[in-house]
């Protein structure tokens, strides 16, 4: 098993168990309210449908909560970036996804926010406070000039 798969597997398996509570808490409720309502042969078969309809729903609920992490998770892998410091000048070069047009570089005291499509997004704790001297994007290429 990869290093990536072990610091990531107990977000997965806390859906499911997120998933599974809130289905035995539903079915609980369902139930019980059956009960209540209807008695005999009638309380059974409803019951029965509505056990069926919740381990549909629990099993669909699994399924959208692991799509929404796989989302989050390619999201947030990192992002392979170099940061170069030449004397007065800090060259930062990564790549980023996107055309040229949807790319945003923003610089705050020490930290530069790169932002691209795909919902990508990324913060970098420069060596020193800085502002943007100018950026080339070429071939999904970011090169970002700083000057402290």
């Amino acid at each position: 098993m990869s290093l990536y798969k072990r610091r990531r597997g107990p977000e997965v398996d806390s859906a499911d168990v997120a998933a599974v509570l809130i289905g035995i808490v539903a079915i609980a409720i369902v139930l019980a309210l059956l009960v209540r309502l209807q008695r005999g042969l009638l309380g059974i078969i409803l019951g029965s449908i509505a056990v069926i309809l919740a381990v549909y729903w629990i099993l669909d609920l699994r399924r959208t909560l692991r799509r929404e992490l796989r989302i989050r998770l390619s999201e947030t892998r990192g992002w392979n970036h170099d940061i170069i410091e030449d004397g007065a000048e800090i060259l930062v070069v990564g790549r980023v996804p996107g055309p040229h047009e949807k790319i945003e570089v923003l610089v705050r005291d020490d930290l530069l926010e790169v932002k691209g499509s795909r919902h990508f997004r990324e913060l970098i704790k420069l060596p020193a406070k800085a502002s943007i001297l100018g950026t080339v994007y070429n071939n999904g290429v970011l090169e970002i000039r700083l000057k402290k």
